[in-house]
């Protein structure tokens, strides 16, 4: 049976149809498809699940735990991670900072707009080590957690979705080309129940010419305020077995952060 949320957005689809049939001339403005229409339908319905955009403004900082887990090849837990992540906007940008624990200490990891940098034991890292090569992707990552519906909606995405025969709607997302760190990277979000949030998220990132296939399973709503969240990512391999978890909890928004934390170390 068909959800009551795909429901709803079959009626926006059939009323995007009709608006594009009835849309300006190219000369005035280009019509939309029906597969973009109803790819905005599918992000707005999300958008407003989490809060609505007006939420997501008042949102300046953010502090929350994203705890890593890894698992074995027969489903079993192997190893924990925990990751104190703090994050805000500032003009023109975002910035992220991440505290993790290892055997030989203290990563820190920010990610500044225009400047990433690491640090192990409060000790500056090269610019070659890979905690160092992989802030700005972390960096970035952490800010998904509850602004990737928003993001989203960004000039430049590229929204098309389909129905599927067996139910439920699948969302495909590319980039300009000026968009983001990889515009070669391609996302499908498949709305699958009833809730306006995607069940699973395959992606495919390309980067140095290479592809990196993923496919997660998303559960469970968490709420900081007016502001909802997907509370676990979960991966699965080809043979259907969990390798690897994100958790997220312990949200706290709009705490007070100061400049220091986002500070570059002196080398």
């Amino acid at each position: 049976m068909r959800s009551p949320f795909a429901g709803a957005v079959a009626v926006l689809l059939a009323a995007a149809t009709l608006t594009a049939a009835c849309a300006p001339s190219p000369g005035d403005r280009a019509p939309r498809s029906p597969e973009a229409a109803l790819g905005d339908s599918l992000v707005d319905a999300w958008i407003s699940a989490a809060g609505g955009l007006e939420t997501w403004w008042e949102v300046e900082s953010a502090r929350y735990t994203v705890t890593t887990v890894w698992y074995d090849s027969v489903g079993e837990i192997r190893r924990m991670r925990p990751r104190r992540v703090e994050l805000r906007k500032v003009s023109g940008g975002e910035q992220s900072r991440i505290e993790r624990p290892e055997a030989e200490g203290l990563y820190v990891q920010v990610f500044a707009g225009d400047t990433a940098w690491a640090t192990l034991n409060e000790a500056a890292l090269p610019e070659d080590h890979p905690a160092t090569v992989e802030s700005e992707y972390v960096g970035r990552d952490v800010f998904y957690w509850f602004g990737l519906p928003y993001k989203l909606r960004d000039p430049g995405v590229n929204r098309r979705a389909r129905a599927l025969a067996e139910g439920g709607y699948e969302l495909a997302v590319t980039f300009g080309d000026e968009v983001g760190a990889h515009p070669g990277d391609r996302y499908f979000y498949y709305f699958l129940d009833d809730d306006p949030q995607p069940e699973e998220v395959h992606y495919i990132e390309q980067e140095r010419g290479e592809e990196d296939r993923n496919r997660t399973v998303w559960s469970g709503v968490g709420r900081a305020g007016r502001l909802s969240y997907v509370v676990s990512r979960l991966y699965l391999n080809s043979e259907e077995q969990r390798t690897k978890e994100l958790r997220i909890d312990d949200v706290t928004i709009n705490p007070e952060l100061p400049d220091s934390l986002f500070a570059a170390p002196r080398r």
